[in-house]
């Protein structure tokens, strides 16, 4: 179990290049996990130089996971446009961004963060939180996400990180809270 981890909301400017570090590091996962071809760099680029950008407080959040004071992982979220929600009268926030250091796995990192993230997105009144996912390249990541209760919906939004390249199969998930 992850016990000596800890959860931070990016609050300083130093805070903000760590995400921007462990984000660099997920982008360059997913290239080498999916093929650069399915990723849209330049469009994710624009995101970490804009952070925190929608995922600015209070509606929104970067957190950012601590192992022995090493950066481990980190994750976002941010507000979901009320006509993207499968349900219309829902206040419903999507979960973006969930990346974990190779050699920090399995030790739970994930899951503390996710619950981090749920508990926030709770705290701000959400009512529904969303996500989307690439099965081939997160494979524990499903496996978490419908441990936590997450169910398969159908698709509410387009990635342009991902692209819509049609071979690249991408599941949405709705959780409630």
């Amino acid at each position: 179990m992850a016990s000596s981890v800890t959860v931070r909301a990016v609050s300083a400017i130093e805070d903000l290049e760590i995400a921007r570090l462990l984000l660099r590091e997920y982008a360059a996962y997913l290239n080498q996990s999916l093929g650069e071809e399915h990723i849209c760099l330049s469009s994710y680029e624009q995101e970490l130089v804009g952070l925190p950008g929608a995922y600015a407080s209070p509606a929104g959040v970067i957190l950012l996971a601590f192992q022995d004071d090493e950066p481990a992982g980190c994750v976002a979220l941010k507000p979901l446009k009320p006509e993207r929600a499968i349900e219309r009268e829902e206040s419903a926030c999507e979960m973006k961004r969930l990346w974990v250091r190779p050699q920090f796995r399995r030790l739970s990192i994930g899951l503390v963060l996710a619950q981090a993230l749920i508990r926030y997105a709770q705290s701000r009144g959400y009512t529904a939180m969303y996500l989307d996912t690439v099965p081939a390249a997160m494979r524990s990541a499903n496996r978490m996400y419908q441990e936590l209760g997450f169910v398969p919906v159908e698709r509410y939004t387009t990635n342009p990180i991902l692209g819509a390249h049609p071979m690249l199969p991408v599941e949405f998930f709705r959780l409630s809270l």
